[in-house]
Protein backbone atom coordinates (compact mmCIF):
# COMPACT_ATOMS: atom_id res chain seq x y z
CA UNK A 1 0.00 0.00 0.00
CA UNK A 2 1.28 3.45 -0.93
CA UNK A 3 0.26 6.48 1.12
CA UNK A 4 -0.08 9.45 -1.18
CA UNK A 5 0.69 13.08 -0.54
CA UNK A 6 -3.01 13.81 -1.04
CA UNK A 7 -3.90 11.39 1.78
CA UNK A 8 -1.37 13.00 4.09
CA UNK A 9 -2.64 16.48 3.27
CA UNK A 10 -6.26 15.40 3.76
CA UNK A 11 -5.50 13.92 7.18
CA UNK A 12 -3.58 17.02 8.27
CA UNK A 13 -6.43 19.29 7.16
CA UNK A 14 -8.95 17.08 8.97
CA UNK A 15 -6.99 17.31 12.22
CA UNK A 16 -6.49 21.06 11.87
CA UNK A 17 -10.14 21.79 11.06
CA UNK A 18 -11.66 19.56 13.73
CA UNK A 19 -9.35 20.74 16.52
CA UNK A 20 -10.08 24.34 15.55
CA UNK A 21 -13.71 23.57 16.39
CA UNK A 22 -12.82 21.74 19.62
CA UNK A 23 -10.22 24.16 21.01
CA UNK A 24 -12.52 25.83 23.55
CA UNK A 25 -13.45 22.46 25.09
CA UNK A 26 -9.94 21.01 25.42
CA UNK A 27 -9.23 22.20 28.95
CA UNK A 28 -12.37 20.72 30.50
CA UNK A 29 -12.04 17.31 28.85
CA UNK A 30 -8.78 16.07 27.27
CA UNK A 31 -6.81 18.58 29.32
CA UNK A 32 -7.89 16.81 32.49
CA UNK A 33 -5.69 13.89 31.41
CA UNK A 34 -2.90 15.57 29.44
CA UNK A 35 -2.02 17.88 32.34
CA UNK A 36 -0.77 14.83 34.25
CA UNK A 37 2.21 14.63 31.88
CA UNK A 38 3.39 18.26 31.98
CA UNK A 39 6.00 18.09 34.74
CA UNK A 40 7.26 14.67 33.65
CA UNK A 41 7.85 15.97 30.11
CA UNK A 42 9.80 18.95 31.39
CA UNK A 43 11.83 16.79 33.76
CA UNK A 44 12.67 14.43 30.90
CA UNK A 45 14.33 17.24 28.93
CA UNK A 46 15.88 18.74 32.10
CA UNK A 47 14.22 22.15 31.85
CA UNK A 48 15.60 24.80 34.18
CA UNK A 49 16.26 28.54 34.14
CA UNK A 50 17.48 29.77 30.72
CA UNK A 51 16.63 26.54 28.88
CA UNK A 52 15.51 27.43 25.36
CA UNK A 53 12.52 25.15 24.77
CA UNK A 54 10.05 24.53 21.96
CA UNK A 55 6.70 22.94 22.79
CA UNK A 56 5.41 21.39 19.54
CA UNK A 57 1.64 20.93 19.11
CA UNK A 58 1.24 23.06 22.22
CA UNK A 59 -2.56 22.96 22.20
CA UNK A 60 -3.81 25.25 24.98
CA UNK A 61 -0.23 25.83 26.08
CA UNK A 62 0.17 23.86 29.30
CA UNK A 63 3.74 22.64 28.78
CA UNK A 64 5.22 25.85 27.39
CA UNK A 65 3.59 27.89 30.15
CA UNK A 66 4.88 25.58 32.89
CA UNK A 67 8.38 25.76 31.38
CA UNK A 68 8.15 29.55 31.58
CA UNK A 69 7.42 29.32 35.31
CA UNK A 70 10.64 27.30 35.66
CA UNK A 71 12.54 30.20 34.09
CA UNK A 72 12.88 28.70 30.62
CA UNK A 73 12.78 30.70 27.40
CA UNK A 74 9.80 28.79 26.00
CA UNK A 75 7.82 28.96 22.77
CA UNK A 76 4.66 26.98 22.04
CA UNK A 77 3.79 26.22 18.43
CA UNK A 78 0.62 24.71 16.99
CA UNK A 79 -0.91 24.38 13.51
CA UNK A 80 -4.39 25.15 14.85
CA UNK A 81 -5.19 28.86 15.02
CA UNK A 82 -7.87 28.55 17.70
CA UNK A 83 -5.58 26.48 19.93
CA UNK A 84 -2.91 29.17 19.68
CA UNK A 85 -5.51 31.82 20.51
CA UNK A 86 -6.63 29.77 23.52
CA UNK A 87 -3.03 29.37 24.71
CA UNK A 88 -2.37 33.11 24.38
CA UNK A 89 -5.54 33.87 26.33
CA UNK A 90 -4.69 31.48 29.14
CA UNK A 91 -0.97 32.21 29.39
CA UNK A 92 -0.18 35.76 28.24
CA UNK A 93 3.34 35.56 29.69
CA UNK A 94 4.43 32.84 27.25
CA UNK A 95 5.09 33.11 23.50
CA UNK A 96 2.82 31.09 21.20
CA UNK A 97 3.11 30.86 17.42
CA UNK A 98 1.33 29.13 14.54
CA UNK A 99 3.44 26.48 12.84
CA UNK A 100 3.62 22.97 11.41
CA UNK A 101 5.43 20.27 13.41
CA UNK A 102 6.62 18.61 10.19
CA UNK A 103 8.22 21.81 8.80
CA UNK A 104 9.29 23.95 11.74
CA UNK A 105 10.28 27.51 10.93
CA UNK A 106 13.30 27.59 13.26
CA UNK A 107 17.01 27.48 12.55
CA UNK A 108 19.19 24.40 12.98
CA UNK A 109 20.57 23.83 16.51
CA UNK A 110 18.51 26.71 17.96
CA UNK A 111 16.91 24.97 20.98
CA UNK A 112 18.13 23.16 24.10
CA UNK A 113 14.96 21.11 24.44
CA UNK A 114 11.92 20.11 22.37
CA UNK A 115 8.76 18.50 23.73
CA UNK A 116 5.50 17.29 22.19
CA UNK A 117 2.58 16.43 24.47
CA UNK A 118 0.24 14.01 22.67
CA UNK A 119 0.73 15.70 19.32
CA UNK A 120 2.43 12.75 17.62
CA UNK A 121 -0.97 11.03 17.38
CA UNK A 122 -2.21 13.79 15.08
CA UNK A 123 0.61 14.07 12.54
CA UNK A 124 0.36 12.29 9.18
CA UNK A 125 4.16 11.90 9.20
CA UNK A 126 5.34 11.63 12.81
CA UNK A 127 8.79 10.64 11.58
CA UNK A 128 9.20 14.07 9.98
CA UNK A 129 8.19 15.74 13.25
CA UNK A 130 10.86 13.76 15.14
CA UNK A 131 13.46 14.59 12.47
CA UNK A 132 12.56 18.27 12.76
CA UNK A 133 13.00 18.13 16.52
CA UNK A 134 16.44 16.62 15.98
CA UNK A 135 17.37 19.31 13.44
CA UNK A 136 16.53 22.29 15.67
CA UNK A 137 18.22 20.84 18.77
CA UNK A 138 21.78 21.70 19.70
CA UNK A 139 24.20 18.83 20.32
CA UNK A 140 23.35 17.40 23.74
CA UNK A 141 19.79 18.73 23.54
CA UNK A 142 16.87 16.58 24.58
CA UNK A 143 13.57 15.63 22.96
CA UNK A 144 10.56 14.03 24.65
CA UNK A 145 7.02 13.23 23.60
CA UNK A 146 3.99 11.56 25.13
CA UNK A 147 1.43 9.21 23.58
CA UNK A 148 -1.40 7.26 25.12
CA UNK A 149 -0.56 3.79 26.35
CA UNK A 150 -1.91 0.84 24.37
CA UNK A 151 -5.61 0.03 23.95
CA UNK A 152 -5.63 -2.47 26.80
CA UNK A 153 -4.60 0.27 29.25
CA UNK A 154 -6.03 3.52 27.82
CA UNK A 155 -9.46 2.36 28.88
CA UNK A 156 -11.55 5.47 28.26
CA UNK A 157 -10.31 5.75 24.68
CA UNK A 158 -10.88 2.06 24.02
CA UNK A 159 -14.34 2.15 25.60
CA UNK A 160 -15.47 4.91 23.26
CA UNK A 161 -13.77 3.48 20.18
CA UNK A 162 -15.36 0.07 20.69
CA UNK A 163 -18.86 1.50 21.06
CA UNK A 164 -18.49 3.78 18.03
CA UNK A 165 -17.01 0.93 15.98
CA UNK A 166 -19.85 -1.41 16.95
CA UNK A 167 -22.62 0.93 15.81
CA UNK A 168 -21.04 3.06 13.09
CA UNK A 169 -22.14 2.78 9.49
CA UNK A 170 -19.15 1.54 7.43
CA UNK A 171 -20.02 4.09 4.75
CA UNK A 172 -18.92 6.92 7.08
CA UNK A 173 -15.25 7.08 6.25
CA UNK A 174 -12.59 9.11 8.04
CA UNK A 175 -9.60 10.46 6.12
CA UNK A 176 -6.91 7.80 6.12
CA UNK A 177 -4.35 8.40 8.88
CA UNK A 178 -2.15 6.77 11.54
CA UNK A 179 -3.75 4.68 14.26
CA UNK A 180 -3.79 6.60 17.56
CA UNK A 181 -2.00 3.69 19.25
CA UNK A 182 0.70 3.28 16.59
CA UNK A 183 3.44 4.69 18.82
CA UNK A 184 2.12 3.00 21.96
CA UNK A 185 4.26 0.04 20.91
CA UNK A 186 7.66 0.68 22.56
CA UNK A 187 9.41 -1.02 19.62
CA UNK A 188 7.76 1.36 17.13
CA UNK A 189 8.47 4.43 19.27
CA UNK A 190 12.10 3.42 19.74
CA UNK A 191 12.50 2.76 16.01
CA UNK A 192 11.18 6.25 15.26
CA UNK A 193 13.71 7.81 17.64
CA UNK A 194 16.53 5.65 16.29
CA UNK A 195 15.70 6.66 12.71
CA UNK A 196 16.08 10.32 13.70
CA UNK A 197 19.45 9.51 15.35
CA UNK A 198 18.44 10.13 18.96
CA UNK A 199 20.49 8.28 21.57
CA UNK A 200 19.76 7.02 25.08
CA UNK A 201 16.09 6.45 24.23
CA UNK A 202 13.92 5.85 27.28
CA UNK A 203 10.24 4.97 27.63
CA UNK A 204 8.41 5.48 30.92
CA UNK A 205 4.76 5.25 31.94
CA UNK A 206 2.78 8.17 33.39
CA UNK A 207 -0.37 7.30 35.36
CA UNK A 208 -3.43 9.24 34.27
CA UNK A 209 -7.20 9.01 34.38
CA UNK A 210 -10.43 10.76 33.42
CA UNK A 211 -12.68 11.56 36.37
CA UNK A 212 -16.40 12.07 35.86
CA UNK A 213 -19.41 12.46 38.13
CA UNK A 214 -21.68 10.77 35.59
CA UNK A 215 -21.65 8.74 32.40
CA UNK A 216 -23.11 11.75 30.56
CA UNK A 217 -19.79 13.54 31.07
CA UNK A 218 -17.96 10.68 29.36
CA UNK A 219 -20.27 11.06 26.37
CA UNK A 220 -19.50 14.81 26.40
CA UNK A 221 -15.81 13.90 26.45
CA UNK A 222 -16.29 11.97 23.22
CA UNK A 223 -18.23 14.80 21.58
CA UNK A 224 -15.74 17.51 22.57
CA UNK A 225 -12.34 15.80 22.70
CA UNK A 226 -12.26 12.82 20.33
CA UNK A 227 -12.39 14.34 16.88
CA UNK A 228 -12.43 11.08 14.90
CA UNK A 229 -15.26 9.54 16.94
CA UNK A 230 -17.15 12.84 16.81
CA UNK A 231 -16.85 12.97 13.03
CA UNK A 232 -18.39 9.50 12.74
CA UNK A 233 -21.14 10.40 15.21
CA UNK A 234 -21.98 13.67 13.43
CA UNK A 235 -22.20 11.94 10.05
CA UNK A 236 -24.47 9.14 11.30
CA UNK A 237 -28.29 9.03 11.14
CA UNK A 238 -30.27 9.71 14.34
CA UNK A 239 -30.83 6.04 15.18
CA UNK A 240 -27.09 5.32 15.03
CA UNK A 241 -26.35 8.44 17.07
CA UNK A 242 -28.79 7.21 19.70
CA UNK A 243 -27.13 3.79 19.83
CA UNK A 244 -23.67 5.33 20.14
CA UNK A 245 -24.77 7.69 22.90
CA UNK A 246 -26.52 5.00 24.91
CA UNK A 247 -23.69 2.54 24.36
CA UNK A 248 -21.09 4.99 25.65
CA UNK A 249 -23.20 5.96 28.65
CA UNK A 250 -23.86 2.34 29.59
CA UNK A 251 -20.21 1.30 29.25
CA UNK A 252 -19.03 4.45 31.05
CA UNK A 253 -21.42 3.90 33.96
CA UNK A 254 -19.99 0.42 34.45
CA UNK A 255 -16.38 1.65 34.17
CA UNK A 256 -16.93 4.58 36.53
CA UNK A 257 -18.54 2.32 39.11
CA UNK A 258 -15.62 -0.11 38.89
CA UNK A 259 -13.03 2.68 39.11
CA UNK A 260 -14.57 4.79 41.84
CA UNK A 261 -15.46 7.63 39.49
CA UNK A 262 -12.31 7.36 37.38
CA UNK A 263 -11.46 5.65 34.10
CA UNK A 264 -7.77 4.92 33.52
CA UNK A 265 -5.85 6.38 30.59
CA UNK A 266 -2.07 6.22 31.27
CA UNK A 267 0.46 7.56 28.82
CA UNK A 268 3.99 6.71 27.67
CA UNK A 269 6.83 9.21 27.85
CA UNK A 270 9.48 8.71 25.15
CA UNK A 271 12.73 10.67 25.43
CA UNK A 272 16.19 10.85 23.87
CA UNK A 273 19.32 12.95 23.41
CA UNK A 274 20.86 14.45 20.30
CA UNK A 275 24.51 13.43 20.32
CA UNK A 276 25.76 15.14 17.15
CA UNK A 277 25.21 18.38 15.23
Amino acid sequence: MTISEQQRDAFKEFEKTTWNRQAEHYDAFAGQMTRHAVDRLLDAVQVSAQTKLLDVATGPGYVAAKATTRGADAIGVDITENMVAEARRRFPGTTFEIGDAETLAYADTSFDAVVCAFGMLHFPRPGKAVAEAHRILRSGGRFAFTVWDGPARAKILTLIAEVVGKHANPSVALPSGPNIFMLSDPWAATALMDAARFADVRIDEIPSYFAAASSEIVFDFMRKSMVRATYIYDHSPPDVQYSIEQGIKDAAAEALAAGGGRIACPSLLVSGIKTED
